[in-house]
């Protein structure tokens, strides 16, 4: 870090690019090598290791299958002389680069760059730090090659748009890119503030309700637009893409069917206004991105902790008072867990989004007699498990520093674990009743023994979910910032590892249930599901008996895990 506390005694060495902003670079190149190398010393690193490049590798796969689909469509619209129909190639990249990251939010990696605050590092130094990693995201990686992929198909079909479309797409890539970084900071801003959660509540309820009510709605519009005659047709089409074109995709496309056309001068206004666009999309993550740089601290502690003292009593004390079936620790740590997630946006947010999937898949699924919507009560029950993989697989991630009180009190590591898992098993009920609510009143009541049947699977499934997040919450800790939507860096293999657990818990009941099904004799899934259920139990018991002597084992790695600085 040498290279950071460097000062410069003139403009050109503390410009952004000057002799002392490069030396800063290569100071913190250095060290993320360094830390690399530093950790392939444990079996932990290895592995951690080994997960980014398998996950590397499977995401380039798919990126460049999007790759090539992108420059395939676009070929044959360059081929046919049909540029103006480019922009139906660019919404969807644009849509896929901005979505990407919010289905994402739990498994992106996050580098913090505050503690760089403590050097002489610039406003300038930092933000293009910030710019810099946040290229290698998978959205960057993914809008980056279907961009490529539209270049490389318009330059085979018409090689004279080499030089216009590069740019083009270029500084239509550049919008992408900031927007994302934008709408991904003020997020997070957001979702850090009280006020901000309850506003954002209200607009997900009403968006609830107004699809509710707008499903009918579109749904006899389907059936309008269906027999609406050819003039009608084109008419809406017009209006359409007339509309599009006030917005960057359109803009680009438009530039592009321009310059064909050899018309550079309607073609360089159109590349202005997507200038216009990412300038403006540039301040205002700009603004984001000064605010931290001076110091802004997101969350609402200090708040909390006037209102506490106002009240002339502890948290604990509180949670005493009026939860007297419970006390001691047990009681102080639930009460704490329940504080984290209040405060915490980011996972309320993730609670939540398992909603908005199940209602956006709704109107795409097929009649009654369909495969997909029978077996729809079961895939929603385990895909319920999603948004709280975060939370049970790391359940000591949240703690940070403060996971060395837990080794000064005399109070069993086990006991702590077993508050986290009691929180664990009331938000999946919560989560079990929302998503079937939802399921029930969209797609009706499922089969009585299949609804048994999944209600005996989750007998099984809870308790290995629970046993499997301990042993990862101690064998694989991260340190996991509340406030922030990404992961913190070096928790893919976490991330990995409860994946898989998800897929084999969810296939071990497909294999007991699919098999007896298509023989006819479905009802014999119970008593296995059940039985099952008990050795899951068991397991979780002997795991749990077996969190103190874990903790002491794991003990300086957790240390180092969760209080290190990032």
């Amino acid at each position: 870090m040498a290279g950071l506390t460097d000062f410069g005694g003139n403009f050109e060495e503390r410009f952004i690019l000057g002799s002392m902003a490069r030396s800063q670079y290569a100071a913190v190149v250095r060290m993320r090598a360094q830390m690399l190398v530093n950790s392939l010393r444990s079996t932990r690193g290895r592995f951690e290791l080994g997960a980014r490049i398998f996950g590397s590798a499977f995401l380039a796969l798919v990126w460049l299958g999007i790759g090539v689909g992108c420059g395939a469509v676009a070929h044959e619209i360059a081929s046919d002389r049909s540029l103006n129909y480019l922009p139906m190639l660019l919404w969807p990249v644009l849509i896929m680069w901005q979505t990407l990251p919010l289905m994402l939010a739990s498994t992106q990696e996050n580098v913090d760059f505050s503690v760089l605050r403590r050097f002489p590092v610039s406003f300038g130094s930092y933000s293009l730090l910030y710019l810099s990693f946040g290229i290698f995201d998978p959205s960057s990686l993914m809008g980056g090659i279907a961009l490529f992929g539209i270049w490389i198909g318009l330059v085979t079909a018409q090689g004279s748009l080499a030089l216009p479309a590069a740019v083009a797409l270029g500084v239509f890539g550049l919008f992408n890119f900031l927007l994302t970084r934008m709408i991904f900071i003020w997020i997070e801003r957001w979702l850090a503030k009280r006020r901000s959660k309850e506003i954002l509540g209200m607009v997900m309820l009403f968006l609830f309700l107004g699809l509710q009510l707008l499903n009918p709605a579109l749904h006899r519009g389907s059936q309008h637009a269906a027999s609406m005659n050819r003039a009608e047709l084109m008419t809406a089409a017009n209006m359409v893409g007339r509309v599009q074109r006030l917005f960057p995709p359109g803009m680009t496309g438009s530039e592009i069917d321009l310059a064909a056309k050899r018309r550079m001068v309607p073609a360089g206004s159109l590349l202005a206004g997507v200038v216009a666009y990412s300038t403006a999309v540039g301040l205002l993550l700009g603004l984001r991105l000064r605010a931290e740089y001076c110091g802004e601290s997101l969350g609402e502690a200090p708040e909390a902790v006037k209102k506490q003292r106002a009240r002339g009593g502890s948290l604990i004390e509180a949670a005493g008072t009026n939860a007297s079936w419970l006390a001691g620790p047990l009681a102080a740590i639930l009460v704490k867990e329940l504080r984290y997630l209040s405060r915490s946006g980011v996972m309320l947010f993730s609670l939540v989004a398992p909603m908005i999937v199940l209602f956006a898949a709704s109107g795409s699924l097929g009649g009654e007699s369909s495969l997909l919507l029978r077996y729809m009560f079961p895939m929603a029950v385990a895909y319920g498990f999603l948004p709280l993989t975060r939370l049970v697989c790391n359940s000591l991630g949240g703690e940070g520093a403060g996971i060395q009180l837990y080794f000064l009190a005399p109070t069993p590591f086990h006991t702590v674990v077993l508050a986290k898992n009691i929180l664990h098993v009331g938000l999946f009920g919560l989560q079990l009743l929302l998503v079937g609510t939802m399921v029930v009143f969209r797609f009706g009541l499922p089969a009585g023994q299949l609804a048994f049947a999944t209600l005996c699977w989750l007998l099984f499934a809870l308790p290995a979910n629970l046993a499997a997040g301990n042993i990862l919450s101690i064998t694989m800790a991260y340190r996991m910032t509340l406030t922030r939507m990404s992961r913190e860096q070096g928790s893919v293999g976490n991330g990995l590892m409860s994946l898989l657990i998800q897929m084999a818990i969810f296939a071990v009941g497909v294999a007991v249930y699919l098999p007896l099904a298509i023989l006819g004799h479905a009802g014999w899934s119970i008593p296995v599901l059940l039985a099952l259920a008990v050795l899951a139990v068991l397991f979780w018991l002997r795991v749990l008996g077996n969190v103190d002597r874990m903790v002491q084992v794991r003990r300086e790695a957790l240390m180092t895990a969760l209080v290190r600085a990032a």
